[in-house]
């Protein structure tokens, strides 16, 4: 998935003079529903989410990158992560395909606004568009209770009898083919329970890191791996190329710990040269070390910790 190719498919849509918005209810069940509604509600809708959808993907201001899920960082503030239809998450599969002709309609006879879990909205037209996911949350719901809701009707005040639902331009996941689009990662890990797979993901690399015979123990690191951070930062060097030195030339990769004025402080080597991890300190600087991130300009020649690297082509 590309920047530009998004971009191009974005303004088509919104550009389109046929394009329109429908909106669906998840229940917390996962039962899809198409909500009827007023032709005013639904332009001013679209308007919404076009300039939210404008504002974070279109505009020239706003650069960011498009990755995989799998190279999520929670330090790279310019990124936004995607799914595809190989790696499509079990837990968001069912929205990312759902049959609009077989959703069942809405009604208040059998729901209420308090039974919205999320929010499916469709913007385009048949054979062109996407759909947004935007997750409802009790915030949104103004209930009447012991409040009294006041409206204008005609030249008096009245009293607003219903409950009142409301609705931002921000949403979540964004799906535009087989792809699906992250805009709010903390929600994917924290309240879908993608953390679970990060972390599951993080011990299966763990093993390609232990079996390049270069640590004296690896317990401290499988201790830190629980963690959805350090999860996250070793599943990012399961192919790093610093692993591939480490396999062919160990001698070259102890040699730049043992001159580098940073590395050489929190990493050392037992006496059969194996490295030791025994702090967390040592365990971040390792992952570090394999994610590549320890440069040195060759115009200055000062080192620097560079976090985000996109490799020239």
């Amino acid at each position: 998935m590309k920047v530009d190719d998004l971009q191009k498919k974005l303004k088509a849509i919104l550009k389109d003079k046929k394009t329109v918005l429908e909106l669906y209810l998840i229940t917390p069940t996962k039962d899809i529903k198409f909500a009827s509604i007023s032709d005013e509600a639904s332009s001013n809708l679209l308007k919404l989410f076009k300039q939210n959808i404008d504002d974070n993907l279109l505009d020239t201001e706003n650069e960011y990158n498009l990755k995989p899920i799998n190279e999520a960082n929670d330090e790279d503030a310019k990124s936004y992560y995607y799914f595809d239809s190989n790696n499509i998450y079990e837990k968001i599969k069912y929205f990312t395909s759902f049959d609009t002709d077989s959703a069942t309609n809405f009604s208040f006879k059998d729901m209420k606004f308090e039974n919205i879990d999320t929010f499916l909205i469709k913007i385009g037209t048949d054979s062109n568009h996407i759909i947004l996911y935007k997750k409802n949350y009790p915030i949104n719901l103004l209930k009447r209770g012991k409040t009294i809701f006041l409206t204008k009707s005609n030249e008096n005040i009245d009293e607003f009898k219903d409950d009142i639902l409301k609705i931002n331009g921000n949403f979540q996941f964004l799906v535009s083919g087989e792809h699906v689009l992250v805009l709010d990662l903390k929600m994917l890990e924290t309240q879908l329970g993608y953390e679970d797979v990060i972390i599951k993901n993080a011990k299966e690399s763990l093993a390609t890191i232990g079996a390049i015979d270069f640590l004296d123990d690896i317990s401290k690191i499988e201790e830190m791996a629980t963690s959805r951070r350090i999860a996250k930062k070793i599943n990012l060097v399961k192919k790093s190329p610093v692993i591939d030195i480490i396999k062919t030339d160990q001698s070259k990769v102890i040699s730049f710990i043992s001159s580098h004025p940073e590395l050489k402080k929190s990493l050392s080597f037992n006496s059969t040269g194996k490295l030791e991890l025994k702090s967390k300190v040592s365990v971040e600087k390792f992952l570090k070390l394999l994610h590549d991130d320890y440069l040195k300009s060759e115009l200055t020649e000062l080192l620097y910790d560079s976090l985000n690297k996109d490799t020239l082509k």
